[in-house]
């Protein structure tokens, strides 16, 4: 049986579940990438992209935002102030709560043209029916799901 034989007859889960694995490789060799060459990984430039989107965001919103536990986000944050990409200011009478803001640094490393895991997401789906995003969206969203459910967790609270 040739490879492609082999293929077809593992069925929608478990082929569903190849491209899975193949999409994770490849965000994760393209982040290492992105973090030798412009200095951001993949989590860490989305992170960047949401605080410019919604200036003041507490950290634990960004962490809700890209589905990540508090304490990843932490660390990330803090990474990317000590880079002077992000900054944080403590939200008025609760001084654990910080607000996020961009910098000038951070909004110029986004408007560079570099490979990026956005920009090859974005090409990949700017063809595509928004029917087709949509539909893709609500199944990757049904296996995060499931995912957290499996595990005994809220996917929310990932």
């Amino acid at each position: 049986m040739s490879a492609r034989d082999l293929e077809s007859v593992l069925g929608p889960g478990l082929d569903f579940l190849r491209e899975l694995w193949a999409l994770d490789h490849a965000l994760q060799k393209l982040s290492k990438r992105m973090e030798r060459t412009i200095g951001v990984s993949g989590p860490q430039r989305l992170a960047l992209r949401l605080v410019g989107r919604f200036p003041g965001v507490p950290a634990g919103r960004l962490a809700r935002l890209l589905h990540l536990h508090p304490s990843t986000v932490s660390g990330l944050v803090k990474r990317l102030a000590d880079r002077g990409l992000i900054t944080r200011a403590s939200d008025g009478p609760d001084r654990r709560r910080a607000q996020l803001r961009i910098t000038p640094a951070g909004i110029e490393l986004l408007s560079r043209p570099d490979a990026t895991i956005e920009s090859a997401v974005l090409k990949a789906v700017s063809g595509l029916p928004p029917r087709q995003i949509e539909g893709a969206l609500k199944v990757l969203a049904s296996v995060s799901m499931s995912l957290a459910s499996a595990q005994g967790e809220h996917p929310e609270s990932q």
